[in-house]
């Protein structure tokens, strides 16, 4: 019975776990094609970096705008956010996204939604700009405590 035909259930399931099997192998290797990236990004972070700073320069509405495309917001939910006009917030989007920083991950309705590229996370541009401006990760000015201060000065 060696020769024997298996039924055609288990041939599709072979068949199947083939093709997740296949896939698996493909994940794992955008994954290192990813990281691969990662890395030769992160070796020359010092010329990359001072890419970044031309294109923020003393700019700090960009990088309020920058950090506040988290990815859930549209032009006028991240101008309302940050207290701006939709024409001041409209061509820092457009120059972050030329830039290569940001892009359109969705519309719903009339609503473009912004966020950051996963450069971002590369050479952790978000924890620059907060350091850099003094501000918050979701683009608001960080608030400074009062209290600390009069601690400080007792």
């Amino acid at each position: 019975m060696a020769g024997a035909a298996r039924p055609k259930s288990d041939q599709s399931l072979d068949r199947d776990q083939q093709i997740l099997n296949r896939l698996a192998k493909i994940e794992h290797k955008v994954d290192s094609i990813e990281q691969t990236s990662a890395f030769a990004l992160r070796a020359d972070s010092e010329r990359h970096f001072g890419e970044v700073k031309k294109i923020f320069k003393k700019s700090t509405r960009r990088a309020q705008v920058y950090l506040a495309a988290d990815g859930s917001r549209s032009v006028n939910e991240i101008a309302q956010h940050l207290g701006m006009q939709t024409p001041n917030v409209s061509p820092d989007l457009k120059f972050l996204n030329e830039e290569g920083l940001l892009e359109l991950v969705g519309s719903q309705g009339n609503r473009d939604i912004w966020a950051k590229k996963p450069i971002d996370r590369t050479l952790r541009i978000t924890q620059f700009l907060c350091s850099e401006f003094k501000l918050e990760r979701n683009g608001l000015k960080q608030r400074s405590s009062n209290k600390a201060k009069k601690r400080k000065g007792k």
